[in-house]
């Protein structure tokens, strides 16, 4: 789910596991600068996942992630950092990690924030990141074979013929 029309698609599976797996804990809002609510301690939570951004994929060793946090496309050139989540949760395909928006902030800390004209770039140091879980913990990965491309289409039609027939009384 590599492909440009897909990887919206794949971002908000992604995210939607999240919601599943926590047990509804984390919420998932889909809001601009916010990707989940937690149900219990209210904070907001962005989401961001990319293929070995906390460790590298041969040896395992930590990374310090460069990751495109808050994108405007041009909406917007000043962004308040008060208006961002409060945590930020970074995820590759076998570990996690927790980084707040204090400890970004926090002048004693070497990670920070780039803000751009449209956009904020979260210039992260692994040092600043809580680790969820990590690679070794994880085990075998195991997959699942979709035809995602196949079942899109399928429901897209399903939803088509459904208007299509509200629309003409049949």
């Amino acid at each position: 789910m590599n492909g440009r029309k897909d990887r919206f698609d794949k971002s908000d599976i992604i995210e939607r596991c999240l919601e599943v797996y926590s047990d509804g804990r984390l919420q998932w809002v889909d809001d601009v600068k916010r990707d989940f609510v937690d149900t219990v301690l209210g904070w907001d939570i962005e989401f961001k996942y990319e293929q070995n951004v906390l460790f590298t994929n041969v040896r395992q060793n930590p990374r310090n992630p460069n990751l495109r946090l808050i994108n405007n496309l041009g909406e917007k050139t000043q962004i308040d950092p008060e208006e961002l989540a409060d945590f930020f949760v970074v995820g590759q395909q076998d570990s996690m990690g927790v980084i707040s928006k204090r400890t970004i902030l926090d002048d004693d800390s070497p990670s920070e924030l780039d803000f751009d004209a449209d956009a904020v770039i979260g210039d992260f140091y692994f040092d600043d990141i809580e680790i969820v879980f990590r690679p070794e913990e994880i085990g075998e990965i195991r997959t699942v074979d979709v035809d995602y491309k196949r079942r899109k289409m399928e429901m897209q039609m399903d939803l088509i013929e459904s208007i299509s027939a509200a629309g003409t009384g049949r």
